[in-house]
């Protein structure tokens, strides 16, 4: 385990701050000047009055008094190479993303009266560390890290409490994401919510990225524009590819010297277009209870059938299965592909390609449909355990810590970071606002992805099994019961007294 890191409060920088306007303040967003009183000075005659602008600053409802009297808050977080999973910041790093971070946790700090202590265990080791330390009924963490299907396990152990046990939390705000959270509530009851101070629910969101230079070359339909007059369906994606894709040596043997349509993992294809096509595998009833949502279901059937002839029967996908580091895709880097399906996690590593690239979402399954879907998938949760006895000062923290990031670590998480690293033109950025306004969260792509995702469908897409009816006959079974035994778990917590 890695040594623990204190955040301690920073009096000294903050008196070099303005006066903060925090998240731990009334809802009510009003203009009064420092000192608390409401009546400005008059201007003197003939003065010119600037308009007024307004504070656009969200804040919470949280009470404007609260102090926790030094307490500490207690993280204990992951190490982890895929996404940026930094939840506090111990000192300024020039770094931008850090230092806004740093400079949250300050404010958070001085103005509630408490102290961060964030430690940091390797991620594989994470799960059994957390189940050791509650099941012996040790109050160590106010808050644990995982990724979200193991936090699922410990949930169903009886060992984490749903957010809604916390006071002050409002996950109807804007600095929650309810889009999301509609997918990962069990009869009405959410364990788990995804805010704005948790950056891997953005780090998790698939996108395209398009070879520019290819783009140009093959006199293709301007990207940008045609997505933005919603007219970026899968029938022109694949005519584009059917253009790229090219033999270059003429030897018929196609490898990674040749040019392809689209280059990704194997196990990456089906979902990204599934969930670009508003298509869920495991959807919800009336009841808010999940259910394997394939059987019969004539548009899915339809999209599988298209996307595997799509993308093996004219040799338009290459599959980088079989790099080292299946992210780190090389052969997108050096010009061999005009697509590539990447995670926003992974775009640093192709901040340095000599070949211009942009960045766009995935196609419509065709123009009728209103919208661009993203698929979102494999993000961390935080968990709260049922040995938690600082209730008031998780809710407190939990919530200024969401308001606080949307205000200010995601303007400079998605401006300086994705816009100004990974993107290379203002229609890029343009791209980001449509991809991040439709995330998708698809329980057979993350909950029950070893059963349904990678248990098959994985497997079937790389082997071009077209039998579909067969693989949802006997996936149906396998789902039903990993479901049914899912939602009982839940619904037993419920009953206990």
């Amino acid at each position: 385990m890695k040594a623990s890191k204190i955040t301690a409060s920073v009096l000294a920088l903050l008196m070099l701050l303005p006066a903060f306007a925090a998240c731990s303040e009334s809802g009510e967003n009003t203009d009064t000047p420092a000192g608390g009183s409401q009546v400005a000075a008059e201007p003197s005659a003939g003065a010119e009055t600037e308009p007024e602008t307004e504070d656009l600053t969200v804040k919470t409802a949280l009470p404007e008094d609260l102090d926790f009297a030094g307490a500490a808050y207690r993280i204990q977080n992951i190490d982890c190479d895929s996404y940026y999973d930094t939840l506090t910041a111990s000192e300024q790093t020039g770094d931008k993303l850090n230092d806004a971070i740093f400079m949250r946790d300050a404010k958070l700090m001085d103005t509630m009266g408490f102290v961060f202590e964030e430690t940091v265990v390797p991620n594989d080791s994470a799960v059994n560390s957390i189940r050791q330390i509650v099941q012996a009924g040790d109050d160590a963490f106010d808050q644990y890290v995982s990724v979200d299907w193991r936090g699922y396990m410990l949930a169903q152990e009886g060992l984490a409490l749903p957010i809604s046990a916390l006071p002050y939390v409002d996950v109807t705000r804007e600095y929650w994401a309810q889009s999301i959270h509609k997918d990962m509530s069990i009869r009405g009851k959410l364990y788990y919510a995804f805010g704005d101070h948790n950056l891997s629910t953005y780090d998790s969101v698939n996108i395209l990225l398009f070879n520019k230079s290819m783009s140009s070359d093959l006199d293709l339909p301007n990207h940008y524009q045609t997505i933005l007059e919603g007219g970026w369906t899968l029938d022109l994606m694949q005519q584009n590819m059917m253009l790229a894709t090219n033999d270059t040596n003429g030897d018929g043997n196609w490898t990674v010297d040749d040019r392809y349509g689209i280059t990704s993992h194997s196990k990456q294809v089906l979902p990204c277009f599934w969930i670009a096509a508003g298509l869920r595998c495991v959807d919800k009833n009336e009841e808010d209870v999940p259910y394997l949502a394939l059987v019969g279901n004539e548009k899915f059937e339809n999209l599988y059938e298209r996307i595997l002839a799509m993308m093996h029967n004219d040799h338009l996908l290459f599959m980088s299965d079989g790099f080292p580091d299946y992210a780190n895709n090389t052969l997108f880097i050096s010009g061999g592909s005009l697509y590539n399906i990447v995670r926003v996690a992974f775009l640093h590593f192709y901040r340095d390609m000599d070949i211009d690239y942009g960045i766009i979402p995935y196609p419509k399954y065709e123009d009728t449909q209103d919208t661009y879907y993203s698929r979102t998938e494999g993000a961390y949760i935080h968990i709260y355990p049922i040995t938690l006895t600082q209730y008031d000062l998780a809710g407190a923290v939990t919530e200024a810590m969401a308001c606080a990031s949307l205000n200010e670590v995601i303007p400079v998480y998605y401006d300086e970071v994705l816009k100004s690293k990974y993107t290379r033109d203002e229609n890029s950025t343009a791209m980001l606002d449509l991809i991040y306004g439709n995330r998708f969260y698809d329980l057979g792509d993350t909950i029950f992805c070893s059963v349904i995702r990678d248990g098959v469908f994985a497997g079937k897409f790389k082997s071009n099994d077209t039998n579909l009816q067969s693989t949802i006959k006997m996936l149906s079974k396998m789902a039903d019961k990993t479901i049914q035994k899912y939602v009982e778990a839940f619904d037993a917590l419920d009953a206990q007294p």
